[in-house]
Formats: structure tokens, sequence, C-alpha cells
């Protein structure tokens, strides 16, 4: 099915998602992870991240990527980082507040440290995020993308052959200052 937007940024935001799912394929949290009730619910919400591509309902999605104390967190993002990279991408995993939730949950699971062709994968999904956002028609809350997709990412800001450029810096400052002020 074709998306109504065939923007190339949008385009390369698909192509990334796809990928996204195709490298962390298979991908579960260690077998002997352990986690509070809070953050993982019972038994049977934990066995669900030592399996692998299976959904995981909004809520525990949410209390898995928010949780802070994972013995492996990287595992446990590459298990759930297909479903969460397309609900950061739909608005249906926002962070609570702009103090980088998002950000600090990559953070903490080193990705830079991953397997080359993973870590090459989330990099080109962050970067396409950020792009798509700068080249949405209305300007996009950017206080919630994760802060590591505001570094480095001045060639995502200005275009390539194949890509338009964004609208401009005004296009994003536009949420800035509401997220200084919280």
């Amino acid at each position: 099915m074709k998306n109504a937007d065939d923007s190339p940024a949008r385009l390369r935001l698909d192509h990334a998602l796809d990928h996204l799912a195709v490298v962390l394929r298979g991908m579960t949290a260690r077998e002997d992870e352990v986690q509070c009730a809070c953050h993982r619910g019972g038994e049977e919400e934990l066995a669900r991240l030592k399996a692998p591509d299976v959904e995981l309902d909004p809520d525990l999605l949410h209390r898995t990527w928010t949780a802070p104390d994972w013995s492996d967190h990287g595992a446990v993002l590459r298990r759930i980082l297909p479903q969460f990279a397309r609900a950061l991408v739909d608005g249906l995993a926002e962070p609570v507040s702009c103090r980088g939730e998002v950000g600090a949950s990559f953070a903490r699971g080193r990705r830079r440290e991953w397997p080359a062709p993973q870590a090459a994968a989330v990099e080109e999904f962050l970067h396409a995020w950020w792009a798509r956002a700068l080249t949405e028609p209305e300007p996009v809350p950017v206080h919630e993308t994760p802060r590591p997709v505001h570094r480095g990412v001045r060639h995502a800001r200005s275009g390539g052959p194949d890509e338009p450029g964004p609208p401009g810096e005004e296009h994003c400052q536009w949420h800035l200052p509401r997220c200084r002020d919280r």
C-alpha cells in the first residue's frame, strides 16, 4: 500500500524502519534478565521480552523503554526497537517530558557499541526520523525526538541530492522555547 506522503524524507524514513526491523529480527532480552514488577509486570510480560518478534502492548512497550535498570539495556532495546521506532514515528510512544527520556533510553542501550549492521541501521533510522521532522509541513515538536538525533545531524538538516532541504531552523525553533520553559 502506498503512503499518501511520497516525499523523499518519508520514503527514506519508511525504508529505515523496514531495514531496522530486518536487522533486529529475532532479538530478545537475555534469558537471565530480570526487572521489578512495576516495569515489566508479571513473569508473563517478562517472557514476552525474551521471545523474539512478539508484539508488545503499548503499556509494556512504554514501561520497557523507560525502565532505567535493565541488566542489559542494549539487548532489551534491540528486542523492542522495531516496534518502538514505529511507535515513536507514529506519535504513540511520546515521552512524558522534554528531558531527553527517549534519548536516555538510546544512550543506556549503548547503541554505538552494537555490531556494525545494527548500529548503522539505528543511526540511519535516527537521521531519517530527524530529516522527516524537519520537512513536515507543520512544525514538529523536536524536543520529543531523542537527544542523539539532535547531535551530529548537520547532513540531515542540509538535505541531499535526492532530498529537498528543510524549511529552515525556524521550522523547529517554534517548539524549543516550550521545552526550555519546563
